[in-house]
């Protein structure tokens, strides 16, 4: 949970900045989340770098130079979870933004738990 905390934390200060990418860590839930986000178009892609075993982020601009997200916003804290039920995903997918849920089948976005009809644990939300 910690790992996804600075996750968060350095994608929202490197949007903030207008970096055009950003170095994290290498590890399995930070493949997933960002797999995600690459599924979701919110950044244009990842490279793997071998010799310091970390992750090339390219945060994704629209043709007016804004980001393609403007805020994340942890949900589930280290000490507290979020539970979210498939009825509350469904009324809060109704808005604008992505969230990312962890699941008894890895990390979903909610429109992927609204299609396989499951909840979970909301750790982000994303404007």
């Amino acid at each position: 949970m910690i790992s996804l905390c600075n996750l968060t934390s350095k994608l929202k200060n490197a949007v903030r900045s207008n970096q055009r990418y950003i170095y994290l860590p290498n590890t399995s839930l930070s493949l997933e989340f960002l797999k995600l986000l690459f599924v979701e178009g919110l950044i244009s892609g990842v490279t793997k770098i071998e010799s310091d075993k970390s992750l090339k982020v390219f945060i994704k601009y629209n043709s007016n130079g804004s980001p393609s997200f403007k805020e994340i916003k942890l949900l589930s804290k280290p000490g507290k979870m979020f539970y979210l039920s498939y009825k509350q995903i469904a009324k809060l997918s109704e808005g604008v933004g992505l969230f990312i849920i962890s699941t008894k089948e890895g990390l979903l976005t909610n429109h992927l738990c609204l299609k396989r009809k499951i909840g979970g644990a909301a750790l982000c939300y994303l404007i």
